[in-house]
């Protein structure tokens, strides 16, 4: 078979939605497809987020010596920066002698998408490019603002925010940066900022909408949050089950069972929105965070096809940690979960905490001996805190920060304010 007669053959397989026999294909040819094959493969690969087949083309690609050139090299690029892979995104990255803007956006948005460090990554990354004389465009500013957001970073989102209202690519109102300001202004805190970034905002599509809904609910600002979904329907927008899920978690929150199960009912009455996995979650969480943990279990048990939904059986197994829940629950729900997530390692710290809440320490340590022998380990919990501009970064039981000893002194004593706040306002209290 000749290259031309092979890449016409991919291309067939791969339009027709068998890209594992596409790539099978390619890796036992004798000849090589071009640049545009490899293209089209890698790109079939990051829609579908395959991280297996991917490999195996980029496998092939050094195995027979394929010249990759810039265009192919910044699809690699972005294929690992979609999958997380961010050692051989930054290696190919680190190796281009020429970056475009596309090549700056995969390594952004694929750090912005990271933990704490490639988050902060992220921004530096959006300083260097703009010193290295390129102009940002609207999915720069976006992922750089996602960076701002996750690490509630906002005098550096302020400073994104002013280099975008600058831009000529930006400045009469791109809705997906438009849509990424809200959110940031949301995430660290600031309301009114995010108001009037939304309302400057000459058009506002179901993303933007969703955003703002999201982050009130989160600020705890729960009725707002369901003014703005009433708005956006009014303005004719027809919600998402991302919409929803915002909704839906908005009256978790704020305890509104009755409005949150009516928003419920209406997803597929009113707007013929199909409610998934994380929606039955979010309804289970409302109903835990009430005491209603019998409910939250009837719903699970009567749903068509409950044991594939590892989400749900995961927040019930949350909501009998947090607010309660007798032992059979929690075993039930742990063994449903792990049945469909035996490598999930929050889970397991989960279920171990929820046995020593009840002083169950052989069931402690049975849930341990099951991580290690699995396997499983749980990445260390961490925070961020933005002090004079500069990100502050703590994992826990951190000391390696260089003013550790002062924090841990001030953290001691707030905790004991606390503690004599507590025991003062029982004083005089008397107990049966």
């Amino acid at each position: 078979m000749t290259s031309v007669g092979l890449a016409r053959m991919l291309r067939s397989l791969c339009i027709t939605g068998d890209l594992s026999k596409a790539v099978h294909l390619l890796c036992q040819s004798a000849v090589c497809p071009g640049a545009r094959t490899y293209s089209l493969l890698l790109q079939e690969c990051v829609n579908r987020r395959d991280v297996r087949l991917g490999k195996r083309i980029h496998a092939r690609m050094v195995a027979t010596g394929f010249h990759c050139g810039e265009y192919i090299t910044t699809k690699l690029l972005i294929f690992y920066a979609k999958i997380g892979d961010l050692g051989c995104t930054q290696k190919l990255f680190d190796g281009m002698p020429h970056r475009s803007v596309v090549a700056w956006n995969a390594m952004i948005s694929g750090c912005a998408r990271g933990d704490a460090e490639a988050q902060e990554r992220a921004v530096d990354l959006f300083v260097a490019m703009r010193a290295e004389g390129l102009a940002p465009d609207q999915f720069t500013f976006s992922s750089a603002l996602c960076a701002c957001a996750r690490l509630a970073a906002l005098e550096c989102g302020r400073r994104v925010h002013a280099v975008a209202a600058k831009s000529a690519c930006v400045a009469g109102g791109n809705v997906f940066a438009s849509s990424a300001l809200v959110d940031m202004y949301l995430k660290c805190g600031c309301p009114e900022d995010a108001r009037r970034a939304f309302a400057a905002a000459p058009e506002r599509n179901v993303t933007m909408w969703t955003a703002a809904i999201s982050g009130h609910g989160q600020l705890g600002r729960a009725a707002e949050a369901l003014a703005l979904f009433d708005r956006m329907a009014d303005d004719g927008l027809r919600p998402n089950d991302v919409t929803f899920l915002a909704v839906l978690s908005a009256c978790a929150h704020a305890g509104l069972v009755s409005e949150g199960l009516r928003r419920f009912a209406s997803m597929s009455s009113e707007y013929g929105v199909t409610p998934r996995g994380p929606h039955y979650a979010a309804v289970v969480d409302m109903l835990a965070r009430v005491g209603r943990l019998r409910d939250a279990y009837e719903l699970v048990k009567n749903l068509p096809d409950c044991q594939e939904h590892s989400v749900v059986w995961g927040a019930l197994l949350g909501a009998c940690r947090k607010h309660g829940g007798d032992v059979a629950l929690v075993e039930l729900a742990a063994r449903r979960f792990f049945r469909l997530q035996p490598g999930n390692a929050g889970k397991y710290v989960v279920l171990a905490n929820t046995y020593a809440a009840r002083e169950m320490w052989d069931s402690v340590a049975g849930a341990h001996e099951a991580m290690r022998a699995l396997g499983v380990k749980k990445d260390r919990a961490w925070s961020a805190v933005e002090v004079q501009g500069k990100m502050h970064t703590f994992l826990a039981g951190d000391s390696y920060h260089d003013e550790c000893s002062a924090i841990y002194e001030v953290c001691t004593a707030l905790a004991s304010a606390v503690t004599e706040q507590s025991i003062g306002a029982t004083d005089g209290v008397s107990h049966c």
